[in-house]
């Protein structure tokens, strides 16, 4: 998965606000597509970009000080003719309008818009977006009437648009994905299909996106909960599957399908905590019950028995090398 990381700490420190400006808006038209853009000249100028590139998709995080953004019909005449998919963060609202439709969005709005349409907005203060981008014709072969209106408000109560956000954010800070192009790949499709999810997909395309994107994005909230939270004695498959507000079968359905129950998954996370305690010189002097207990395990004669089947020694035999 392709990257772009970029921030104002990056541009020369000698530089005037005004010069600063004007160096990131050259680097952010030669990546990102032609604009004219004005800073907030009242704020010190600051910016932060990341894109990653799945294939032909892309998600994206984009802050900044500017306050006044236009794409005419001359900016846009030339880019990609995608989908954006966007999520707005900042704390103040932000006018933003396309063709005849204008909106005031606020603080967790998400908005699907044709990147090819002329746009303009204002923001008092940091603009702020997560986004998400899927070539037009991909979408309209899936949702033939994507596009029927220039810019459509997502339902916040979706479970597809709430997936999709948080998908988002995942691809935004994995670095897993950078690195393996097959799971870049299936998270190029999940990501595909939660956006056609989102905007309405019906029939068939609408099965097969639900069997992929949003059963894939819903086993990754119960991983991250698990992860999280491995270390709580009393965690369970109940407590799990209320966070994510899923049934407990369903739950397990999931964890069983990806290859291990939520017992196995909890029992091997906690086996590689205490296994990484125990190698860590800082607990030389801490008790291998309160190892076992740190890690999760209520009962230290279960978690000696469980150790040693799985690395071939007792914790205390481990600890010696």
């Amino acid at each position: 998965m392709q990257k772009i990381d970029f921030s104002s700490a990056s541009l020369p420190a000698h530089l005037s606000d005004r010069d600063r400006f004007r160096l990131w808006r050259d680097m952010w038209m030669e990546q990102l597509g032609d604009a004219e853009i004005r800073h907030a000249e009242d704020k010190p100028f600051a910016t932060a970009t990341k894109m990653r590139f799945l294939g032909e998709l892309r998600v994206g995080l984009f802050e900044t000080t500017t306050e006044y953004y236009v794409r005419t019909r001359r900016h846009v005449a030339n880019d990609r003719d995608d989908i954006f998919v966007g999520f707005y963060r900042s704390p103040k609202p932000q006018i933003w309008s396309v063709a005849d439709c204008d909106l005031s969005l606020r603080p967790g709005n998400g908005i699907a818009y044709n990147v090819a349409q002329p746009c303009r907005s204002f923001t008092d203060g940091v603009t702020s977006w997560v986004l998400a981008s899927i070539p037009r014709a991909s979408l309209l072969r899936q949702v033939p009437h994507a596009d029927d209106r220039p810019v459509t408000r997502l339902d916040p109560a979706s479970p597809a648009v709430r997936h999709l956000e948080r998908m988002i954010d995942f691809l935004l800070r994995s670095e897993e994905v950078d690195e393996e192009p097959a799971l870049s790949r299936q998270a190029g499709t999940a990501l595909a299909d939660l956006i056609v999810l989102a905007l309405g997909a019906k029939g068939d395309a609408a099965e097969i996106a639900i069997g992929r994107g949003l059963r894939a994005a819903r086993l990754r909230e119960a991983l991250a909960v698990i992860e999280a939270r491995f270390t709580d004695p009393a965690l369970s498959t109940e407590m799990v599957a209320r966070a994510i507000g899923l049934s407990r079968r369903y739950l397990n359905t999931l964890l069983l399908e990806s290859g291990s129950t939520f017992a196995e998954r909890v029992l091997e996370l906690r086996l590689h905590k205490a296994c990484a305690m125990l190698s860590d010189i800082r607990n030389d002097a801490t008790k291998v019950s309160d190892i076992a207990l740190a890690a999760g395990f209520n009962d230290v004669s279960y978690f000696n028995r469980r150790f040693r089947a799985r690395f071939g020694a007792s914790p205390t035999q481990y600890r010696g090398g």
